[in-house]
């Protein structure tokens, strides 16, 4: 997704050459630095992945719900819903199965935090969320230690959403 970005800026730049050279570099420093750390696990799909992915819609939901029902703000409502999301593992502290699901419940935050004029409603924040799982799901075990990569998958289910909206409809 973000390669996907960085070519349609680079196209949209293309008759001025500082910003076009500038993101070809950074570009280049992607490749770079995704190449070195991407480690792919060939492993089969579990019970607890459909919870994962399950848990990042419901984490959309709720923050698109409170930012649009009771006006918080797209950042606060994320932020409480984070901060929820947190306790979980409180619930049952032996339990390895709870301190899995605040990561993927965070990340469903930050595509819920869509603004309303780009989301036509909840069907479309559900199947944002519902990408944003599947893509953190496919890429759970990679980028590890780096920053941004729950912002990044829910911009990747958010893209993907506006994509299939804009080919198909």
């Amino acid at each position: 997704m973000h390669f996907l970005f960085l070519i349609i800026a680079i196209f949209e730049n293309q008759g001025k050459s500082y910003p076009a050279i500038v993101l070809s570099i950074i570009a280049i420093f992607l490749v770079f630095f995704y190449s070195r750390k991407l480690e792919i696990d060939n492993s089969q799909l579990k019970k607890i992945d459909i919870l994962l992915v399950l848990f990042c819609v419901l984490g959309a939901l709720l923050t698109y719900w409170l930012n649009t029902e009771f006006k918080v703000g797209a950042v606060l409502a994320s932020g409480i819903v984070g901060l929820l999301g947190s306790f979980i593992p409180f619930i049952n502290r032996r339990s390895d199965l709870l301190r899995e699901f605040p990561v993927p419940l965070y990340c469903g935050s930050f595509a819920g935090m869509t603004a309303p004029f780009i989301a036509n409603g909840y069907s479309f924040i559900f199947f944002s969320g519902l990408f944003c799982g599947v893509i953190l799901v496919i890429s759970k075990n990679t980028l590890h230690g780096y920053g941004g990569k729950l912002g990044s998958v829910a911009f990747g289910g958010v893209t993907l959403m506006s994509l299939i909206l804009f080919l198909f409809f």
